[in-house]
């Protein structure tokens, strides 16, 4: 038999919380000495047990209670109902950190926070969790959709900074001739940059700019607005030109 001292020493649950698991009636100790202090027997550990380990699983004090008490828990099905969940949780969390990286990324372009933007962010995550492979499916099968989101998740924080700059350069750089020595030193990085993400795949690179250009202006692309977009069109077709030449 333990006393509860020695149930939290042996199971690293403080006092504090087996008493009040047993205030909820979760856990009860078996017996008690005459003056009245709290006895657990071996099946008292084993339900402490049980109720740690279904805790670390998330279930709650109620589900785990509910649980425990019902002689033919089915407990293949309960915990499969709980990976479900789980796995649920991880995809709201994965859209939470998508819009998150949206934001932050907003306010490191524009070098202050546009709460329009920012609102505008989290409603398109809201409103479609999708969103971005649900643009793709007009334009690329699945397997460029694949090859698309491993080349976007092999991005770097570097990377994602780089490209910032040279969206920025060119949005300061929109009211110059697309020809002009600035605007093609631009392109030119610009292209470097593409050729880095796609390599020599042209095919899989035409896909991907019609998919920015047709939808150039929406949040899902931002920075790469419908001006940027048609800008840059012009300068590499004359930096093109300009090699053939």
């Amino acid at each position: 038999m333990y006393s509860i001292g020695q149930l939290s020493k042996k199971t690293s649950v403080t006092i504090r919380t087996l008493d009040y698991y047993d205030e909820i009636k979760l856990l009860k100790p078996s017996s008690s000495t005459e003056g009245g202090h709290r006895l657990y027997d071996e099946n008292d550990v084993l339900r402490l047990q049980q109720i740690l380990a279904l805790k670390y699983m998330g279930f709650s004090l109620e589900q785990i209670k509910e649980k425990l008490d019902e002689p033919e828990t089915t407990w293949e099905q309960s915990l499969g109902q709980q990976l479900d969940m789980v796995k649920q949780q991880q995809k709201q969390l994965q859209i939470l950190e998508q819009a998150l990286n949206g934001v932050l990324h907003s306010i490191q372009f524009e070098e202050e926070i546009k709460w329009p933007l920012v609102f505008e962010i989290i409603q398109l995550f809201q409103r479609d969790k999708d969103v971005v492979k649900h643009l793709y499916d007009g334009y690329l099968n699945k397997k460029d959709q694949k090859t698309i989101m491993d080349l976007q998740s092999e991005r770097n924080k570097d990377d994602i900074q780089e490209w910032t700059h040279i969206i920025r350069d060119v949005r300061s750089v929109l009211n110059e001739d697309p020809g002009s020595e600035k605007v093609q030193r631009l392109a030119k990085q610009w292209m470097e940059k593409v050729h880095d993400m796609f390599g020599d795949n042209h095919v899989l690179k035409e896909k991907m700019w019609n998919v920015i250009r047709d939808h150039s202006g929406e949040v899902a692309f931002y920075p790469m607005d419908e001006e940027i977009v048609q800008f840059m069109e012009r300068a590499v077709r004359i930096m093109y030109e300009r090699k053939e030449d």
